[in-house]
């Protein structure tokens, strides 16, 4: 059998830059130099005759080829991966790392405690964000996993339910309708509102309940994190929404559930199929699988 004149170094930087599209971006999560990345490249082109790139300032896109070449890659280095997964389990030399991302830091912290307990020399790797930005890194392939409310059934995904939450409501202590027992969605009627920025759920699933309900309010301020919100509300300047186990106690602030349709949302466990056999990833599923102890 001849030698292969393919690396892995150059399998990696190809799906590098197929995924980023950027030398600059994909040497960065490489955590090499960029001129080291343009040599990869170059080298496995000029090693074919085959051109794989159409290359742009910041955009480098796949020609046909590389289209084809990009699912055979990636398959090649998740095999290497679990084989690596495998040597490490027949050493019973129990180390290695996962990246996931995530929404909500609460139920998350909870679930890699007990990861941890399981697994302490299992490196865990966290990424926050909305979640529609959560989707996007599990397609991309940039995590391991991630939890978030998954819309349909994406292709090339499996969901594993994690756990189920509602949204509240959360006022300033001296608001008015902080003196009711609970809330109706009609009471947010031209209320001054603060809301979560754009791909946000708890925001999506808001606004779709009072668009249901013909429900006009008033925003006032758009904030990109959860803390920010609570800060927000805390200081008068509006009231807003959150999942329930995600607001923390304020003195200033109370919490009101909201009588609506659409108010609950159910938040899994997504896994891209061509890593759900990975020997990790079996431990994440199995550790939440398992009831956690709030």
């Amino acid at each position: 059998m001849s030698k292969s004149n393919l690396s892995l170094a150059q399998v990696e930087a190809f799906c590098a830059l197929a995924q980023y599209k950027s030398f600059k971006d994909a040497a960065q999560y490489l955590d090499i130099a960029q001129p080291t990345l343009v040599n990869r490249i170059a080298s496995l082109e000029e090693s074919y005759n085959a051109r794989l790139f159409l290359r742009q300032r910041g955009n480098n896109r796949l020609t046909d080829l590389g289209l084809a070449l990009l699912p055979r890659f990636r398959s090649c280095l998740n095999s290497l991966r679990e084989a690596e997964f495998l040597l490490l389990a027949h050493s019973k030399v129990e180390t290695g790392e996962i990246h996931i991302a995530a929404v909500s830091p609460y139920r998350v912290s909870l679930l890699i405690k007990h990861f941890n307990a399981l697994y302490p020399n299992i490196r865990v790797k966290v990424s926050f964000a909305a979640s529609e930005q959560v989707g996007q890194m599990i397609t991309r392939g940039e995590v391991d996993a991630g939890f978030y409310v998954l819309e349909g059934n994406p292709p090339g995904q499996q969901a594993f339910f994690f756990y189920e939450y509602e949204l509240i409501a959360i006022l300033p202590a001296g608001h008015p309708l902080a003196l009711r027992e609970r809330l109706h969605l009609r009471d947010f009627e031209n209320q001054n509102v603060i809301r979560r920025e754009p791909g946000s759920l708890t925001r999506q699933l808001f606004e779709q309940a009072l668009a249901r309900e013909d429900v006009g309010v008033n925003v006032v301020y758009e904030l990109g994190s959860r803390e920010s919100i609570r800060e927000a509300v805390a200081q008068g300047l509006g009231i807003s929404v959150v999942a329930d186990d995600e607001h923390v106690p304020h003195d200033n602030i109370v919490t009101r559930r909201i009588v609506g349709e659409g108010l609950t949302a159910r938040s899994s466990l997504v896994v891209r199929n061509d890593r759900v056999s990975a020997p990790l990833t079996q431990a994440l599923i199995g550790v939440a699988r398992q009831p956690l102890e709030i």
